[in-house]
């Protein structure tokens, strides 16, 4: 059995502000992109690593597998997929390149619990009340019991999420759950974590750039250790 990592990287960044995209920003002394590879690459579990980039782009490395995104996010990861066919996997992993933390349990953790009709993605629980809004009023105080705060990798049967996006073609869905559950994928959820934080805000480069030296220096103790 073999597993893929598409990491989804054809995205302009806008909202994090700088000059050029997030993805291409550099982080703790690596390219926020090269943190997201390296974090599937160094994992025991995943076999291959595709990037899927903007048109115009390219990567210094040939450890990965590239190919173009398209307008939507949906567009991209489809794209992705079929340059995973020529692999045949079993399971892949979606990721979003703006989570360079990504921990080696929670990549562990949804390649594991993936099967031939389950998938698996990691989810943080809300802590604060949640309003349902409605032309700036509020109408009512939602459960937040069931409400949980999606992160990537998201994982599935390849089979599976390739038809998902093959018959919703041109719905530009939020994630790829979103695209499974419609096609009756069950999808379990898995523990998150705070760390696998998502680059959206300029501040945010801040508070990632501490995660990813307290990672690095967490690695180095270890090894030592070891």
């Amino acid at each position: 059995m073999s597993t893929v990592a598409i990491i989804v990287a054809a995205g302009k960044g806008n909202r994090a502000g700088g000059k050029v995209a997030k993805q291409w920003r550099t982080i703790a002394g690596k390219l926020v992109v090269d943190w997201s590879i390296d974090a599937f690459k160094n994992h025991d579990l995943v076999d291959f690593v595709i990037v899927v980039l903007p048109p115009d782009k390219t990567l210094n490395r040939n450890d990965v597998i590239t190919c173009a995104g398209g307008q939507t996010r949906s567009i991209s990861v489809y794209n992705g997929l079929i340059a995973a066919k020529n692999l045949s996997p079993d399971k892949v992993l979606i990721h979003d390149v703006a989570r360079p933390a990504v921990s080696e349990d929670i990549i562990t953790d949804i390649i594991l619990a993936i099967n031939e009709e389950t998938g698996a993605a990691p989810g943080l629980p809300i802590s604060d009340a949640i309003w349902k809004v409605s032309d700036k009023e509020i109408e009512k105080t939602l459960d937040r019991n069931f409400i949980f705060r999606a992160q990537t990798p998201q994982g599935f049967p390849y089979p599976k999420i390739l038809k998902a996006h093959e018959e919703q073609s041109g719905h530009n869905a939020f994630d790829d759950v979103e695209l499974a559950k419609l096609i009756g994928l069950r999808v379990v959820l898995k523990t998150g974590h705070k760390d696998n934080m998502k680059i959206t805000k300029p501040e945010d480069f801040l508070k990632m750039s501490k995660i990813l030296v307290k990672k690095v220096g967490y690695k180095i103790i270890k090894k030592v250790l070891d």
